[in-house]
């Protein structure tokens, strides 16, 4: 458009060489000029302009028409302006270039019917009224059939880019389920891997440690000194707290991958073989913790036994470990409820107890309160991670002193 109306500005003048119109080309076509540019320059982020831009094709074919003495011919250039306007898309612009020519029309035919000189509107005597409105739906079907197409091509180019959207996308898609398929065959072949792994440590390390244990014992049954008796002692401490990681990094790596196994669970049974695998745990030095079960279960209960073998594990043994040494009788509490839809468990001890600014804490990865503390630090990680598994809750209650519970709900999974 900015070569378009210089153009025409430019037509303008030289008409003026040939029919004396200087202030016409200059007057007019200059103001015409003047009001595109300084709406152009004075709204950036408005479309106004291509409305002045439509009145100026009409104002600069009335000034043709004016400079060539009523030239009929003239009148295309508002058809020219019309065709242009259709790059914009918009078929709105016809509306004021089609009022401005009927309007331009209507009155310079009456002023040259009444008899006006120089009015220059056809180089007829006058132009008639049933001419006048034949010209003027002609006029006005062209402009008509400019807007129709600029209405056309705008919604060619929409579509046009919702296609180019939509193909983009599709292949962004594509893309994306090729990546997932390499990722997951990279996961399968991971997965793999981190079986073998755990196969490897299950067999080729643990087997030694438990070799170790037994030779172990055998000097114990030596009667030996009191120095190689603590040296023993001390190697034996070693050898189970190595073993009891390793079942820890065990525990992680199947509740991680391992996906949910529903199961009849008979938490009777379950407990008690946990008691006895449990039953002597600890430091030849600590006293021996009563477990004591409670189990109320009127319906069926469905849950993956591997991952309560789990919880239950890692949560007695904990209460073993931090047993309090100045009470009594130490114990630690399982009672489990079970309805329909859940399953509600406590395991309350009365061990030393967690201080209340470490009951977030605790839950964490390799977590351990002090240097001192006893086990791996991936424990209560294991429990909380293998109850999210189940879709359940754990929450913790616990003071120093007083000694600690730990309260489970677990869904039932029986539908």
């Amino acid at each position: 458009m900015n070569y378009f109306l210089p153009s025409f500005f430019l037509v303008g003048l030289l008409l003026a060489v040939f029919y004396d119109t200087w202030l016409i080309a200059i007057g007019v076509g200059g103001l015409a000029l003047l009001a595109y540019y300084s709406v152009k320059l004075l709204l950036p982020g408005s479309d106004t302009y291509q409305y002045i831009v439509s009145l100026v094709f009409g104002i600069f074919m009335a000034q043709f028409i004016y400079q060539m003495h009523g030239l009929f011919e003239m009148h295309f250039i508002a058809f020219i302006g019309s065709a242009i306007l259709i790059t914009y898309q918009n078929w709105k612009l016809q509306i004021p270039l089609a009022l401005l020519v009927i309007v331009h029309h209507a009155t310079f035919g009456y002023l040259q019917y009444i008899g006006y000189d120089k009015v220059y509107f056809t180089q007829l005597d006058y132009m008639t009224l049933q001419t006048f409105i034949i010209h003027g739906t002609l006029a006005t079907v062209v402009f008509f059939i400019g807007g129709l197409w600029a209405w056309q091509l705008r919604r060619l180019n929409e579509r046009q880019i919702e296609l180019t959207y939509e193909m983009g996308r599709f292949q962004e898609e594509q893309l994306q389920q090729k990546a997932l398929l390499r990722s997951n065959e990279e996961l399968k072949k991971t997965n793999k891997e981190l079986d073998g792994f755990v196969y490897s440590v299950s067999h080729d390390l643990r087997a030694p440690l438990s070799s170790m244990l037994g030779i172990v014992g055998l000097c114990e049954m030596g009667s030996p000194d009191a120095f190689m008796q603590k040296n023993i002692t001390l190697l034996k401490s070693s050898i189970k707290k190595l073993d009891g990681f390793i079942i820890d990094i065990l525990d992680y790596s199947r509740n991680s991958r391992l996906e949910i196994k529903r199961q009849e669970i008979h938490f009777n049974d379950l407990l008690t073989d946990i008691s006895n695998n449990l039953k002597f745990m600890g430091a030849d030095d600590q006293r021996k913790v009563d477990i004591r079960v409670a189990v109320r279960n009127g319906v069926a209960f469905h849950s993956d036994q591997s991952r309560l073998s789990i919880i239950f594990n890692n949560l007695v043994s904990n209460s073993i470990r931090y047993q309090n040494p100045e009470v009594p009788d130490p114990f630690v509490e399982i009672c489990v409820e079970v309805s329909e839809t859940a399953a509600d468990i406590l395991v309350r001890d009365n061990g030393i107890g967690i201080d209340k600014e470490n009951h977030e804490k605790v839950f964490n990865m390799f977590y351990r309160v002090s240097n001192k503390s006893i086990g791996s630090g991936l424990g209560l990680y294991i429990v909380k991670e293998a109850v999210e598994k189940l879709n359940g809750a754990i929450k913790l209650k616990s003071q120093p002193g007083k000694g600690t519970e730990f309260s489970i709900r677990l869904p039932n999974l029986a539908n």
